[in-house]
């Protein structure tokens, strides 16, 4: 594989290798499960404050609010970061096979 490193020791590669972070969030009305791909150096925060004015969700369900049963199941969602009302990584490391049901904020 052909690299290079900077004089702070930054490895840089012609692929971009990116973390997988699963995530939960509420976006709009919706609440929202799926995986964001974060660059390898970069934190959640990070990620939504590097100036892009989207980001895309994977492997996504989507909820109404007060529903059991996801309405959506898209391999990729693309969110306006403006719409993003609250987000916080999931615990583990892969998508569970099962995603809870979206709790009832009634």
């Amino acid at each position: 594989m052909n690299y290079r490193v900077d004089e702070k020791g930054k490895f840089f590669t012609a692929h971009v290798t990116k973390l997988r972070l699963p995530i939960t969030a509420c976006i709009g009305n919706w609440l929202v499960e799926g995986i964001i791909h974060l660059k390898s150096d970069n934190r959640l925060k990070d990620e939504l404050n590097d100036g892009e004015t989207f980001i895309a969700i994977t492997q996504a369900r989507v909820w109404a609010i007060g529903t059991s049963n996801p309405v959506y199941e898209p391999e990729v969602l693309i969110v306006h970061k403006n719409e993003i009302v609250w987000i916080f990584p999931r615990e583990s490391a892969v998508p569970p096979a099962e995603a809870p049901a979206a709790p009832d904020l009634r």
